[in-house]
């Protein structure tokens, strides 16, 4: 079955005409990436296989592309989506890998598929589904490539930060690498981006191990600091205080 709704889009300016069977890559047919375009004969979607990992991409034109960037809906990061909607080239995890989409080995090929599309479409921007995010196609590539070359996952490409008016912190789209949500409080005088960098450091380390289950005591990331993380009963949250006692210092 081809998918109606992939997790993440390309979204990059291509001409009327364009038909996803005339997608043409660097060294096609030699290169890192094969395509199937006989998997779905009669609708606009071919297989693509990347390091032994297979993926389906759609074709979806500009004004069925508008859903996925709409103003207000998707949270832009190093981007201003432009008046007139790009259309997109989505892609998805095929069948055989989509309950290892929290594996490091397949979210990387993932990313680094729409890295080699995106560079040979002059691709723009690139939506994130999972977090409603709008990303702009450089800061995407820097992320990613750093990340598939040992780096930090890349948070704030994948993962979206909120604050809610009572000071809590909160994720969207952690739960889709490890079915769980992240909700972060802190002492009033922390800085909002000393807030940020702890939640980026954890919801990394729960998208790499696994959600947490059991409450815990850590401690912080400075001298005096210490961290309370409590799993909501069914799991889908965790929350997590941060209480510090003073003075203390801040990096």
């Amino acid at each position: 079955m081809v998918p109606q709704n992939p997790i993440l889009l390309i979204m990059a300016p291509m001409p009327d005409s364009f038909r996803l069977g005339d997608l043409i890559l660097p060294q096609d047919g030699a290169g890192p990436v094969a395509f199937n375009r006989a998997k779905f004969p009669g609708i606009e979607a071919i297989e693509a296989v990347l390091a032994g990992l297979s993926f389906t991409l759609t074709y979806h034109r500009a004004e069925e592309a508008r859903q996925f960037s709409s103003e207000g809906k998707w949270d832009p990061i190093f981007y201003s989506p432009p008046k007139q909607p790009l259309p997109a080239i989505g892609i998805t995890l095929s069948d055989h890998i989509i309950s290892a989409k929290h594996d490091s080995t397949v979210n990387k090929t993932l990313l680094q598929l729409a890295r080699i599309i995106g560079e040979a479409l002059e691709a723009k921007s690139v939506v994130w589904q999972p977090a409603k995010l709008h990303i702009g196609f450089e800061y995407f590539t820097e992320a990613t490539s750093q990340y598939s070359d040992g780096g930090p996952f890349p948070v704030l490409v994948q993962i979206a930060i909120s604050e809610s008016a009572e000071g809590i912190f909160q994720t969207s789209g952690l739960s889709y690498f490890s079915g769980q949500e992240m909700r972060l409080s802190a002492p009033s005088d922390y800085p909002p981006n000393q807030v940020i960098k702890r939640l980026v450091r954890i919801a990394h380390d729960i998208a790499s191990n696994g959600k947490i289950d059991t409450p815990i005591e850590a401690e912080g990331f400075v001298p005096g600091e210490m961290l309370s993380l409590t799993p909501s009963s069914d799991l889908a949250f965790v929350d997590i205080a941060i209480a510090a006692s003073s003075p203390r210092q801040l990096h």
